[in-house]
Formats: C-alpha cells, structure tokens, sequence
C-alpha cells in the first residue's frame, strides 16, 4: 500500500491519469464529468461509457466515446474479460450494493497490467465523527469506510497494489478528537474523500506483462516451472534457451521473470547452472 504525494493539478481521479497518446482502452462507469478531460489527457484512446442514462450520450457526440447502457450495481449488462487498461468508477464503492461483486466484476474487466481509479466516502473524517457525537447520521443511501477496509476488500478482489490521495480536505480543529484517542496519520481526520488507485499487478511484474504475448510468457513459465522441478530438466532447459533467442528475451527480463514466479530460488539457481555448464 502506497500513499500518493505528488502533486498534479488535475480533476479529482484523474490525479492518477497519465497523458498518454496511445491507443489504450478505457471504461468510465457513471463519473460523466470526467469525459472531457479524460479526452483530452487521452486524445487516442478507445473510451467505453458503462451509464443507466441514455440521454446523456447527446451531451459527448463530439468526444468519440462508446456507449453500453446498464446499471452497473444490477450486472444487467455484458464486457468481455480483459479488455481495460483502466477502469474509471467514481462511485462503485458509494452506492454499490454489493462491493465484493462489483469489484470482483471490476477486477475481470482489466487486462493484466490494468488499474481501477476510484474514490471513497472517509468514515473517521472528522464531519462524521462530529455528526455522530450529536447522535446524527444521514448518510442511509451511501456507504463509508476507513482506508484499513478498502485496503481489506481491495486486496479480497485481488488487487496487487493500491495507492491513495486525498480528494476533499476539511480545516477542522483536531485537538478534542487527539485528546480522545483517534490517530490523524496522513491528515486522515481532516480527509472527506479518498481517491483509490488499484492495480491488477504489482509494478514490478506489470513491467515484465508488457514486454511480449501472453503465449510467450506462458511458454516461458512452463519451461522456468518444469526445470525447477526436475521434469526432464536437461531437454526443457535446451527449449528454454531456443525460445529465449527465437523471441529475442533478454538477460535482464528472464532473470526479473524468474524471480517472479519461481518459489525455490537456491535450489533453482544451483539447478540453472549446473544447466549452462553442460
């Protein structure tokens, strides 16, 4: 889990968007006041709007954008596996009626190297606590949480790595609540929103995901995973060896791959050179 320090004078999630003139794919769910920026920061890119609002699609003709209409809390909808590189719901935590699906959901539209931008409601923001010290809770149609839970349920959905920033900052007085007990780590309390990146991958393996096709990389498993546990060793090494120069792997991306996915590294650095010594 990441904190995010850097400042970027951009719209609220898109604090996490990169400009980016390539042709990526990208699913907004809901979060319309996004589309023109998001346009603009991506003027290349393949923009899939997930809404329940028909009429809206009159308001963006000029901005190239595809449309499936549907409820995204109902799944009444359907988008292939795999396809985003980034998934832009500004609400799926707020209003969802059932988080663990919906990011689950989430989790199966992104490709590999993929990531969710998100916000969510703070519940030891200082404005709810006030609330509740006066016996006051509005909040019956939304859903609050502490960064612990959306860390918790990030992780549950199978999310590698998560970083925050906050959206809406309060200057309130701090000090009774102190004197009470409650932490203010990274200005928690005075935080009314936080804005959520999670990516599918970690940045390490996201890095070794880009370079070649998902058949190489499973080639490449196989043959690591088959070496590692004796299963004709010599002749999978030889395999290894002729992919690696057909496909033109080089030195550092096979060792960082290996390091990935390999669970007994001694053992399988003695085996791989004893292997290039014969």
């Amino acid at each position: 889990m990441n904190d995010f320090d850097e400042e970027i004078d951009r719209h609220g999630l898109l604090k996490f968007i990169s400009p980016n003139i390539g042709k990526i794919n990208i699913l907004v769910i809901e979060s319309l006041e996004y589309l023109q920026e998001l346009r603009e920061l991506l003027p290349n890119a393949q923009i899939m709007v997930l809404t329940e609002f028909y009429e809206a699609k009159s308001d963006f003709n000029d901005l190239q954008l595809d449309w499936i209409f549907g409820d995204y809390k109902k799944f009444n909808f359907k988008i292939d596996e795999k396809i985003f590189d980034i998934i832009i719901a500004e609400d799926c935590l707020t209003f969802s009626y059932e988080p663990y699906k919906t990011l689950f959901g989430i989790n199966r539209w992104l490709k590999e190297t993929g990531f969710l931008v998100t916000q969510f409601e703070n519940i030891r923001y200082i404005g709810v606590l006030e609330n509740l010290k006066q016996g006051y809770y509005p909040e019956r149609d939304r859903r609050l949480y502490a960064k612990s839970e959306i860390v918790r349920f990030l992780n549950d959905a199978l999310f590698k790595e998560i970083a925050f920033a906050p959206n809406e900052v309060i200057n309130y007085n701090v000090d009774d609540w102190l004197s009470f007990g409650f932490e203010n780590y990274n200005n928690e309390l005075l935080t009314k929103t936080w804005i959520v990146k999670a990516s599918k991958s970690t940045a390490e393996v996201a890095a070794l995901k880009e370079f070649y096709t998902p058949a190489i990389r499973k080639e490449l498993a196989r043959l690591i995973h088959r070496i590692e546990y004796d299963i004709d060793r010599t002749e999978n090494f030889q395999r290894l060896k002729k992919l690696c120069e057909e496909q033109q792997i080089f030195e550092d991306y096979l060792i960082d791959f290996i390091n990935q996915i390999v669970v007994h590294h001694e053992i399988f650095n003695q085996i791989f050179g004893n292997c290039s010594e014969t």
